[in-house]
């Protein structure tokens, strides 16, 4: 099973869209997909009930204790079945809060908007993160994603000024779209949209699609493996 964890101590960063393309994006492409919600809110359960029964399926669990959600009774519940995990959490996570989720993870997403506050709040996540074993062992990577990028402003390019200096991250960019709003209410994934409007903004995943096959095909090849820093989007 390949295990994706999408986290930021910080709200409103987009990491149920992140978790609910991603869902798509496996589902259809064939995978046993399956999802935990761990934010009290229940987006991402909230997204997969709003599918409509010819989508490929997305097993969702709903949990409400950012704490134990991820305790060995939530992992004996999943499909045996299932390939690939992806675990909403909730915003707002203390340090002793996440570790626990760490522990269950193969890659950490951490979506981050380009905005001073947002910023602000995940460079002080990031300096968690970066204090965890799994991450100082290598049995963690981490992927940056800068969500909801309007290109050509000022918070974009202080934005790029930051992250230019977080060398051990896989940096992707998603364009701000209403496209996402879409998906949202109709329960479906970009990748589960052949329009050409959802199509133009399948590029802005590819970097990080590369990066999570990679590091799959890492995790079956070698087990757990060494860290190795991605100065590149796709290339870590």
């Amino acid at each position: 099973m390949f295990r994706i964890l999408v986290a930021n101590s910080k709200g409103g960063c987009g990491k149920t869209t992140i978790t609910s393309t991603l869902a798509g994006y496996y589902a259809r492409a064939g995978r046993m997909t399956s999802l935990v919600d761990c934010d009290p809110q229940g987006s991402s359960l909230g997204w997969n009930q709003s599918r409509g029964a010819h989508r490929a399926p997305v097993r969702a669990l709903a949990s409400n204790d950012p704490v134990h959600g991820l305790g060995a009774g939530w992992v004996l519940r999943l499909p045996s079945d299932t390939q690939v995990l992806l675990i909403d959490t909730p915003a707002g996570l203390r340090p002793h809060e996440f570790a626990p989720f760490a522990r269950h993870a193969d890659v950490l997403l951490v979506p981050v908007v380009p905005s001073p506050l947002d910023l602000r709040a995940t460079l002080g996540f990031l300096d968690v993160v970066r204090r965890l074993p799994e991450v100082r062992q290598g049995k963690l990577r981490v992927a940056l994603i800068a969500n909801r990028v309007r290109e050509r402003t000022v918070a974009v390019r202080d934005l790029d000024a930051t992250l230019q200096r977080l060398t051990q991250t896989c940096l992707v960019r998603v364009r701000d779209s209403q496209i996402y709003l879409k998906m949202a209410a109709a329960g479906m994934s970009l990748f589960e949209d052949d329009s050409t409007a959802a199509r133009g903004h399948r590029d802005d995943w590819a970097p990080l699609i590369e990066w999570l096959t990679l590091r799959e095909q890492e995790r079956r090849a070698h087990g757990k493996v060494a860290f190795l820093p991605a100065a590149r989007p796709g290339t870590g």
